[in-house]
């Protein structure tokens, strides 16, 4: 029974948060220092995450680099759920919701939105 457990996981294992992050990184075919700048976390964190395939950022993190990249927004939710996380219908999420629709991938565009309507940024 252990060996059909372990062949099921094998089969049904996605793809981990920083193998979908760094897959969306080069399809893009952006350097990797353009997008933690953007997301303005230091280097040593992107190492992190680059090396480590069992760690998972704060959302808040993973939301900016989905923004960074310019995702659609089925990516983005694939990108976010791998880490875990989801967007609900809270007027934070909704913001983001609302600018992954519109396409709006500016964080200062955004954070303004989000402090407009919600009291708090990226």
């Amino acid at each position: 029974m252990k060996e059909v457990c372990k062949d099921y996981l094998s089969h049904s294992r996605s793809m981990c948060f920083n193998e979908i992050l760094f897959s969306f990184i080069d399809e893009k075919g952006v350097k990797d220092s353009e997008i933690y700048k953007k997301v303005d976390i230091d280097r040593k964190l992107f190492s992190k995450i680059r090396c480590s395939s069992n760690y998972i950022p704060r959302r808040n993190v993973v939301i900016k680099l989905g923004l960074a990249l310019c995702l659609n927004r089925n990516d983005f939710n694939r990108l976010l759920n791998s880490a875990g996380y989801s967007l609900s219908n809270t007027r934070f999420d909704l913001v983001i919701a609302f600018c992954l629709d519109k396409k709006i991938y500016d964080l200062n565009i955004i954070n303004d939105y989000l402090y407009t309507y919600t009291g708090t940024v990226l």
